[in-house]
């Protein structure tokens, strides 16, 4: 039997009622990953969990789709997941994590100039929000055509 992850709102969510995907992986990477979806959520979990009592090497991973429009949206949810994490990593810390990377400061830092270099992003088209609407329609229909 493979696993099954599947992302819990927290009750009441609006996210419950966006579509859901289900992202398929090889535990032992014998092959890429891929997604399917949108489903709504149940119907997601039944599928993930049928998959996985199949399979012995298949991770199914449920999760929200969420319907960004524009760069900011994402980087808005990067943002916020980056927080969540943040705050989690800080509770979980303990007194020998701390002295850690105290012993680590003291040691000084190394600096990283092997040819590292920052990349700029130049030219880019983003579609506005409304483009993004609307070709979030057209998959919409696509998926309804083949159905």
């Amino acid at each position: 039997m493979g696993g099954v992850i599947i992302s819990e709102p927290e009750e009441g969510s609006p996210i419950e009622d966006l579509p859901w995907v289900v992202v398929f992986q090889s535990l032992d990477d014998a092959w890429d990953s891929f997604t399917c979806g949108p489903y709504e959520r149940d119907h997601a979990i039944a599928l993930a969990e049928a998959v996985a009592v199949e399979e012995d090497d298949v991770l199914a991973a449920v999760e929200p789709l969420l319907p960004a429009l524009e760069p900011a949206d994402i980087l808005a949810d990067i943002a916020e997941l980056r927080e969540v994490h943040e705050d989690e990593d800080d509770e979980e810390e303990d007194d020998d994590a701390e002295s850690e990377e105290s012993e680590e400061d003291a040691e000084g830092d190394e600096s990283e100039e092997d040819g590292d270099e920052e990349l700029e992003i130049t030219d880019i088209e983003v579609p506005d929000a409304d483009e993004v609407r609307e070709g979030m329609a057209r998959v919409v229909n696509r998926l309804l055509a083949d159905a």
